[in-house]
């Protein structure tokens, strides 16, 4: 592979290791891209808007590939540096609020037990088991404050318990992955290794036989909240979706 294909390929892999939901893609995106111009603020004593103007391209890039309509308002930057230090400060807080909307809303979503609940087999379980240990180990190799350490542990074991009953709950392991990945901003390099097990783990859970997700997404409920002129259909209606 020539130098040019590898730098399209890592370019591409930035954006094919985001979340498949748009809508949380674009909340991790924001968090990395932020997180990485924040760096370039403590390495780079420059005064220019070169960072923080790749950040805002991005976004909305992103936001208008995939119609999310979060950032609208903000697709046309001004080009001077005077008028564009309000515009970004703007725009950084409307993404951010935006972004935890997001999340809390996946977190929500990932506390209702009907669509957290999986069926595993023999095998399954005995892999998931196998990488439970595999996590618990790198955990202890992890410098980090105990209190963290055991909040970790407690979501774990939470989920090892589940993995062995006919209908395994996957919340505590949902809890577990993003309290791992507030950790991250500590901890950063370390957890590497730690999440592509975390991600295989997550692989069979997706594989598992699951429930339905009735629920509709954050963007679809913020239209049903007013008064619609096609009102959604009766509850009773979505009872035939649900496989139990």
């Amino acid at each position: 592979m020539s130098n040019d294909e590898k730098e399209h390929s890592e370019f591409l892999d930035e954006y094919l290791d985001l979340p498949d939901d748009p809508e949380v893609a674009f909340a991790v995106l924001h968090q990395r891209r932020h997180e990485a111009m924040e760096k370039q603020w403590d390495n780079d004593r420059v005064q220019s808007w070169y960072y923080e103007r790749r950040y805002v391209d991005t976004l909305t890039a992103f936001d208008e590939v995939h119609n999310l309509g979060i950032l609208i308002a903000y697709r046309n930057p001004p080009k001077k540096d005077s008028e564009f230090a309000d515009f970004f400060q703007d725009f950084r807080r409307n993404a951010e609020i935006a972004s935890q909307k997001i999340m809390m809303e996946a977190a929500r979503r990932l506390k209702i037990g009907s669509q957290n609940t999986i069926v595993l087999d023999a095998a399954a379980r005995e892999t998931i088991h196998t990488l439970i240990n595999a996590i618990r180990g790198k955990l202890n190799e992890l410098s980090m404050p105990e209190n963290k350490r055991e909040s970790l542990f407690a979501k774990l074991n939470m989920f090892a318990a589940e993995v062995d009953r006919n209908r395994t709950r996957t919340e505590a392991f949902y809890a577990f992955a993003i309290e791992t990945a507030r950790a991250a901003r500590e901890v950063n390099e370390e957890l590497k290794p730690l999440q592509k097990t975390i991600d295989r783990v997550f692989d069979w859970i997706e594989k598992a036989k699951k429930v339905g997700d009735v629920l509709p997404p954050w963007e679809e409920r913020k239209k049903i909240e007013g008064p619609q002129k096609n009102l959604p259909k009766p509850q009773e209606d979505l009872d035939d979706e649900i496989p139990f």
